[in-house]
């Protein structure tokens, strides 16, 4: 009988072997898992460090924006097996405000001075257009301060695909007027000495916002791209697109859809087919209101730009003056002439004149400003024979306040090929004249504080004896004026015959 070998109690080389791998790949695997996840925490403490060491903070974020990316597929593919692992870290760009603490001095007496946070961007783009073949408009808001108080600057920078690029140094201009608040409006223009796309291969316009006088401390941002074969020469001469463009300001507030209504009827009738109207939404533009938009929107008339996002950037009047040059320079090349007025304004030919007509005759002018007639906004004729409640807001607010003499608000129109930036009531960036004295041509009625009342319009009623009289309705003088209520049926009339009856609730 064979006598078998007693078994052995120690494991053999073999099985060492493997029990030593094993655990040295867990550890190896641990290690690694920590040295990830340390180094994810890091970057925005080193990214912080180095912004004090480097000129250009755009240039550290991509940096950091490649180490992230890095770590991010390094943690996916330790993770790949296990992708419900607790995952805590912060990502960089939700860390960018922190500040790492300074060094306390030995020095009792000096005293150290730590910053936290961000006030104001030292640049806000909303958009950036080429202006012709040589020149570009970059629009945006800045920390009013630092524009105030400092000397900001900027510089252009083409790079084309072709592998060259051409710099310019940039002319700013601030059109708000010092109405800013938080935030100034800011038009860049880059204007290079040749067409910097002139062989058409495409590029982009690189700007350097630097804080101040010195050149090491800037922001660099990709202001505009063009595609290849994307230029054309021919949208910068004329024929363009329309006669006439309207550029509306910042839509605001709780607007009356019947007062929007009527003011669009009449302007498309006023302005012709060749005409295009753009607006701009900032929390106006309610489901009511978009629904009497709507129509002239799908027959091409008319554009909604939604910007509301502009309320986290704390500027004039819901940034009316930011809107009116994105819109200036965004259809620069699109019209003949820009009109620049609001939503409770009208414009009126007198004298049987028409609008072709007096264009033509201020065609030597860039632009000319329009005179105001003030219309009451509670003032109706005490006339039994007058339904008001089914009358639209100028057929029966009839009272022109009549005081001479006295300065009023103007607006304006623009032939924008020779605007550099604009302004609510007129630019004072063109290349050419300007022409004021236009009140026997063309003026506008204002009926202020009408476009938010939903309810009759009709609050004071005046008697009919007042229609050859002069009134005073508190301290103010008022005679009557029926040149609009002439138009109603006729603005009526179109509305139907071109976007059908709109009937609202």
């Amino acid at each position: 009988m064979r006598k078998e070998a007693a078994p052995t109690s120690a494991p053999s080389t073999a099985g060492k072997l493997f029990v030593c791998f094993e655990t040295k790949l867990l550890l190896a695997t641990l290690l690694s898992l920590t040295l990830v996840m340390l180094l994810w925490n890091l970057p925005p403490y080193y990214q912080n460090l180095l912004s004090t060491a480097r000129p250009c903070s755009a240039h550290l974020t991509s940096v950091a924006s490649v180490a992230a990316t890095a770590t991010i597929t390094t943690t996916t593919s330790l993770h790949s097996n296990n992708a419900s692992l607790p995952y805590t870290a912060t990502p960089v760009a939700e860390k960018r405000y922190y500040s790492a603490p300074k060094e306390k001095p030995r020095d009792p007496n000096k005293r150290v001075f730590e910053a936290y946070g961000n006030a104001a961007a030292l640049f806000v783009k909303m958009g950036a257009y080429r202006g012709g073949p040589t020149t570009f408009a970059v629009v945006g808001l800045a920390s009013k301060p630092i524009h105030v108080f400092g000397r900001p600057w900027y510089k252009c920078e083409w790079i084309s695909n072709n592998g060259s690029s051409f710099r310019t140094k940039a002319y700013k201009m601030l059109p708000d007027w010092g109405y800013g608040r938080v935030y100034t409006v800011v038009v860049v223009n880059c204007t290079f000495p040749f067409n910097p796309n002139q062989d058409n291969l495409g590029g982009k316009l690189m700007i350097n916002a630097y804080y101040g006088e010195s050149q090491r401390k800037y922001e660099k941002f990709t202001a505009l791209e063009e595609d290849p074969g994307s230029y054309n020469d021919s949208k910068y001469r004329p024929p363009f697109q329309y006669e006439y463009l309207y550029c509306g300001s910042s839509l605001y507030g709780n607007l009356s859809s019947d007062r929007i209504r009527e003011w669009m009827a009449y302007h498309a009738w006023f302005f012709g087919p060749s005409s295009h109207f753009v607006f701009h939404d900032a929390g106006g533009v309610t489901p009511e209101v978009m629904a009497v938009l709507d129509p002239w929107v799908r027959a091409g008339r008319a554009t909604v730009q939604d910007i509301r996002g502009q309320a986290e950037f704390d500027g004039y009047y819901y940034n009316q003056f930011l809107v009116v040059n994105d819109c200036l320079h965004r259809n620069r090349h699109a019209a003949n002439w820009t009109f620049f007025f609001d939503v409770d304004e009208y414009i009126y030919l007198p004298n049987g004149n028409t609008l072709e007509s007096v264009l033509n005759e201020f065609s030597g002018y860039t632009q000319f400003t329009i005179e105001q007639n003030p219309m009451s906004s509670v003032l109706c004729l005490n006339d039994s024979s007058q339904r008001y409640s089914g009358q639209w807001g100028f057929e029966k607010l009839l009272f022109r306040e009549s005081r001479t003499r006295i300065r009023r608000d103007r607006k304006y129109a623009i032939q924008a090929k020779n605007a550099y930036s604009t302004g609510v009531h007129m630019s004072e960036h063109v290349i050419g004249k300007t022409l004021h004295k236009t009140e026997t041509k063309i003026r506008y009625y204002h009926y202020h504080n009408t476009i938010t009342v939903h309810q009759e319009l009709c609050r004071e009623y005046i008697p009919f004896s007042a229609k050859t009289n002069v009134i005073w309705f508190n301290k103010l003088p008022y005679v009557y004026d029926d040149n609009m209520k002439k138009l109603a049926s006729t603005i009526k009339e179109f509305e139907t015959n071109t976007v059908g009856n709109l009937r609202l609730n």
